[in-house]
């Protein structure tokens, strides 16, 4: 049996991963490589080849600049909501231009446009979909030209979906919201199970207030709260690299 010295020891050397995971991605290059420097010139490399030109000539693209503009407005917004009219307006493309652009890097998986769960309960927002991006080495890349030395909100928050859809299917994940802007990042919807999904680096900034509802309204008991600072000896709180679909149930919390 592992002590609590060598239980802690591992778990900082996992944090030291994912950390590495969340700010440089995961293609394998860019993983197998140790200076940041290469990471960078690598990556900006597969921007260059694969996304600006060989997207492009298979979208026929026309306008590059705008291309390339709405590419990092949207890398900006990964782990946001997406308002195509308002797309069109900051990256000034016609909205069924976004749309198209928007289809094909969908389909060549650079992003994925999370739709939101709903069950046609009046209250829940269901119009406009999340954007999110499988990598966020590229996402940074495209946003801030080059890599954090810190792990921003959105940031993690995408890694873990990239995770999750290594794991589901794209239907089976979408993000939840409420007309009184309720939220919850994740909704899993595996062998006919809801289960809710927290995102929060740090989980003592966790509030259950929409949790609570949510399990309430839809008379389920389970949830997850992926944390790297979890600090919270409860099995509702994980690391992202222990999350499992939970097989017993696991009690909400009470309203904080």
């Amino acid at each position: 049996m592992l002590t609590h010295v060598h239980t802690r020891k591992k778990i900082d050397e996992l944090k030291i991963l994912y950390t590495e995971f969340i700010l440089y991605g995961g293609y394998p290059k860019i993983v197998l490589t140790s200076s940041i420097e290469k990471k960078e010139r690598y990556l900006q490399q597969i921007i260059d080849t694969y996304i600006r030109k060989d997207i492009r000539d298979l979208a026929d693209i026309r306008d590059i600049d705008k291309f390339n503009r709405l590419l990092e407005v949207l890398a900006a917004q990964s782990g946001q909501l997406v308002n195509v009219a308002e797309l069109s307006r900051t990256a000034h493309i016609a909205k069924v231009t976004v749309e198209k652009y928007l289809f094909i890097l969908e389909q060549t998986y650079i992003i994925r446009l999370l739709r939101p769960f709903s069950k046609n309960i009046r209250s829940e927002v269901f119009s406009m979909p999340k954007i999110f991006f499988y990598d966020t080495g590229l996402m940074q890349l495209l946003w801030l030209k080059q890599f954090q030395k810190q792990v921003l909100g959105n940031v993690f928050e995408t890694s873990i979906f990239s995770e999750l859809i290594k794991k589901y299917q794209k239907d089976q994940i979408y993000f939840w919201r409420t007309t009184d802007k309720k939220e919850i990042d994740f909704i899993l919807e595996h062998n006919a199970i809801l289960l809710p999904i927290e995102v929060k680096w740090n989980a003592q900034r966790f509030r259950s207030t929409a949790i609570d509802y949510f399990c309430e309204r839809y008379h389920i008991s389970k949830y997850r709260v992926i944390s790297m600072e979890k600090e919270i000896d409860l099995p509702q709180f994980i690391y992202p690299w222990n999350f499992s679909t939970p097989s017993s149930p696991v009690t909400p919390p009470a309203h904080t």
